[in-house]
């Protein structure tokens, strides 16, 4: 009898630059679907900042309800998969996306207690500066009206990006995955994109830097977050669009 030996699982790597063109290609092909979606964001975003008191509104339950319908209408239009509204497919998307949100949770509790253990080690000296700088409530308002350096935003968007690939890219090929109706397990996605860290990092940081650039800008030119809302809608459009090609690669072309 011949040797049976186990399948090894083959490790598929991504071409970032790659799958920015193939992006770059469905926009130039799609146009006016890309256009309707690009508006009908902007109007959301417009009508998020029209809310009084923003999250706190019980509006806002209703708007990012609404929000979370129409970005997974965007993924079936994508996929060209009938009904484009379906309560099944939206009721299963919903395990992805509490999962996602609730290790996005536990872990921004985590890292939100980290700054403090050097306090607590008896690093107060060293420390402090640093915690003054960066972590205090302060620092918050003052990332926003861009009072940080270009150094400051290199060491905090940096950051984001290397959390990244666990806390956004992940779980939210899982989630495209319940949308098509196929297995969105974290496991399966873990499987499928093992070995490709770093390119998320890159494929996160083309993405993230040029929203951190539009926001200081904006704060700096004092345009009242216009500019910033006009950029962050386009990149948050390019955006779905690059996920949609990194699921194809791994998913559907191999």
């Amino acid at each position: 009898m011949p040797k049976m030996t186990p399948k090894k699982n083959i490790i598929l790597k991504m071409n970032v630059f790659r799958i920015l063109r193939e992006a770059n290609r469905y926009i130039i092909n799609n146009p006016m679907f890309v256009l309707c979606v690009c508006a009908v964001n902007m109007v959301y975003m417009l009508c998020l900042k029209a809310i009084p008191g923003g999250i706190q509104n019980p509006l806002f339950v209703v708007w990012i309800f609404t929000y979370y319908i129409f970005w997974c209408f965007f993924y079936r239009c994508y996929y060209q998969l009938k009904p484009y509204f379906s309560s099944k497919i939206l009721l299963g998307s919903l395990a992805p996306s509490t999962k996602a949100m609730v290790i996005v949770a536990a872990l921004g509790f985590g890292i939100a207690l980290l700054p403090m253990v050097p306090l607590f080690l008896g690093f107060d000296d060293v420390y402090m500066d640093i915690y003054e700088r960066y972590l205090q409530p302060e620092s918050a308002a003052a990332f926003t009206e861009g009072r940080f350096s270009i150094s400051d935003i290199i060491l905090i968007y940096g950051v984001m990006t290397l959390l990244a690939p666990v806390l956004i890219c992940k779980p939210y090929l899982a989630w495209i995955a319940s949308l098509r109706g196929q297995n969105s397990s974290f496991r399966k996605v873990g499987d499928k994109t093992k070995g490709n860290y770093w390119q998320f990092v890159l494929i996160s940081a083309l993405l993230l830097y040029p929203e951190a650039l539009a926001s200081q800008l904006d704060a700096y030119c004092h345009l009242r977050n216009w500019f910033d809302y006009t950029v962050s809608t386009i990149i948050f459009i390019y955006t779905n669009i690059v996920f949609a090609k990194i699921y194809d690669f791994f998913y559907l072309k191999h």
